[in-house]
C-alpha cells in the first residue's frame, strides 16, 4: 500500500513540477524581475515544497529528524547531479555558459549554508532551550541571500521564448500557486510512505532519506529544469537548483520548530555531518565548472568534464552514506 501511495504522490510531484516551470517562465518573461531571480526564489521555492512539507511530516507525524537531513541533503546532493543530466541534454552549448552573476551569488550561499548547518552536529548551543542556535544563524544567512541574488539581477538575461506568452500573467500566477497546492498535499504524503518503507525494506530512515525521499522531492527541480531547458532558459534551471539548495538548508531551521523534543541536530545521526559538507563541495565543483567555462572548455565529449566531476563527487558520497 505505502509503496503505492509513494508511486502516486511521485506522479503529482513530476506532473506540478513540469507546470511550476511553463508558468514561472511567462512570471519571469512579464516582470522584470528577469529569470535568475525567479529561478533562486519562485521556483526554487515552490519545487522545494515537497521538502519542507515532507521534512515537517517526519518531525511532527513520524518523529524522525534523520528523515529530515537525509531528505534535506540527499536533495542537494541530487539537485547538483541535476546539472550533469542538463549537461547531456542541453545540445546548443555548455549548460554552464550562461549562468549569470546572481546565480554564482546564490550559488555562494548554497556552499556556506550547509557549511554552517554543520555546526550544529559539532556544538550545542540552544535558544529558549529546545532550538539550536546554528538554526537562528542558517535563517538569518538565507534571507541574506535572497536579498544578495535580487540585488545582482541581471537584466541583460531575457532568455524570452514566444512558448506560453500567450498566457496572462494573472493567469500564470494562480496556475504557479494551484500546482503548488498539490505539491504540498503530495509532500505530506510521501513523508509518511517513506517512513514506512524505511520500516518494511530495513533501510533506516538515513538511506531512505538521503536516497529515496531525496530522489522524490527533488522530481519538481528535475522536471521544471528539463522544462526550462526546452523553453530556451538554461540560467532559470540552474538558478532553480541553486536557489532550492539554498532554500532546502532553511527547512532545517524550520523543522527545528517543529520538533517538540529538543534540538533537532542532538537527536539525529552525526553521519549528516558527512553529507553537509559534501553538499557544500558538489556545489562548489558546479561553480569551478561555470568559472572554467567561461575560459575554455573542458570537455568529455560534449559534455563538460566538471559534469563528470560532479556525478562522480555523487556515486562517492552515496557509497560513503549507504556504507555509513
Amino acid at each position: 500500500m505505502y509503496f503505492a501511495l509513494f508511486a502516486i504522490s511521485a506522479f503529482l510531484v513530476i506532473f506540478s513540477g513540469i507546470k511550476l516551470s511553463k508558468y514561472g517562465d511567462v512570471i519571469a518573461s512579464k516582470t522584470p524581475l528577469g529569470h535568475s531571480f525567479v529561478g533562486v526564489t519562485f521556483l526554487a521555492l515552490f519545487t522545494s515544497l515537497p521538502e519542507l512539507i515532507s521534512s515537517i511530516g517526519a518531525v511532527t507525524i513520524v518523529d524522525a529528524p534523520d528523515l529530515v537531513f537525509g531528505n534535506v541533503y540527499g536533495s542537494n546532493m541530487f539537485n547538483i547531479l541535476i546539472i550533469f543530466f542538463l549537461d547531456a541534454l542541453f545540445k546548443k552549448d555548455s549548460v554552464f555558459k550562461s549562468v549569470s552573476l546572481s546565480n554564482i551569488v546564490t550559488a555562494s550561499f548554497a556552499i556556506l549554508l550547509p557549511l554552517i548547518s554543520a555546526f550544529g552536529f559539532l556544538l550545542n548551543i540552544k535558544l529558549f532551550g529546545v532550538i539550536s542556535g546554528i538554526s537562528l544563524a542558517i535563517f538569518i544567512i538565507y534571507i541574506l541571500s535572497m536579498y544578495s541574488a535580487y540585488r545582482t539581477i541581471d537584466m541583460s538575461d531575457s532568455e524570452i521564448e514566444d512558448e506560453g506568452m500567450e498566457i496572462s500573467l494573472n493567469r500564470a500566477v494562480f496556475m504557479f500557486m494551484f500546482m503548488a497546492s498539490i505539491i504540498v498535499f503530495a509532500g505530506l504524503l510521501l513523508s509518511k510512505s517513506a517512513d514506512e518503507i524505511a520500516a518494511v525494506t530495513g533501510l533506516g530512515r538515513t538511506v531512505v532519506g538521503s536516497f529515496l525521499l531525496a530522489l522524490v522531492t527533488s522530481l519538481p527541480e528535475v522536471s521544471a529544469c528539463v522544462g526550462a531547458i526546452k523553453v530556451g532558459s538554461p540560467n532559470m534551471a540552474i538558478g532553480n537548483l541553486f536557489g532550492s539548495n539554498v532554500f532546502n538548508i532553511t527547512i532545517i531551521p524550520i523543522a527545528d520548530i517543529f520538533y517538540k523534543k529538543g534540538d533537532i541536530f542532538t537527536a539525529a545521526s552525526k553521519i549528516n555531518l558527512i553529507a553537509a559538507i559534501s553538499s557544500a563541495i558538489i556545489v562548489l565543483i558546479a561553480v569551478l565548472g561555470i568559472q572554467q567555462d567561461k575560459l575554455s572548455k573542458f570537455r568529455f565529449g560534449h559534455i563538460s568534464l566538471y559534469s563528470v566531476y560532479i556525478l562522480l563527487f555523487y556515486v562517492v558520497y552515496s557509497t560513503i552514506i549507504v556504507r555509513g
